[in-house]
């Protein structure tokens, strides 16, 4: 009988931490008609390991963290593997800042990157996208959740 309580408890333990880490999905639509596919990032545990650890990114994808409420949020790449392109939006969805093919980090002091402008958006995604899809200041991207 403990031993069936044991396994009952691991496996409810390991439900939860997956039912937690339930990943969600959306997209970003680029005035240029790209569609981005997004892994969605609404949490604070999201939000602060974002693409930490990733090794590779496919094309078109890459995540949208979806804040609460505006702020001049700023990144870092502690433990990022790969470069990125980092677009902040205002709540409006315009593009208020972005930055192009920001390097990894894997030193214990990294800089971090952001905006003094207001932001409720951020979109991390490969380098190139801002240079190759013409992307400005001023732009708006059409933003879509998936809903489960």
């Amino acid at each position: 009988m403990r031993r069936f309580l044991m396994v009952f408890i691991m496996i409810g333990f390991c439900f939860t931490l997956t039912a937690k880490e339930k990943v969600r999905y959306g997209a970003v639509i680029l005035p240029d008609s790209t569609v981005l596919t997004m892994e969605l990032a609404t949490t604070q545990e999201q939000w602060i390991r974002g693409l930490m650890y990733r090794h590779t990114l496919a094309p078109n994808t890459g995540m949208l963290f979806i804040y609460d409420h505006p702020a001049p949020y700023a990144f870092w790449m502690k433990n990022c593997f790969i470069h990125l392109d980092i677009i902040w939006l205002s709540k409006d969805k315009k593009i208020v800042y972005y930055v192009e093919n920001v390097p990894p980090c894997d030193q214990p002091d990294c800089p971090s990157y952001g905006s003094m402008n207001m932001a409720k958006y951020v979109v991390e995604a490969n380098p190139g996208t801002v240079k190759n899809h013409k992307l400005q200041l001023g732009d708006t991207l059409e933003i879509r959740i998936f809903e489960k």
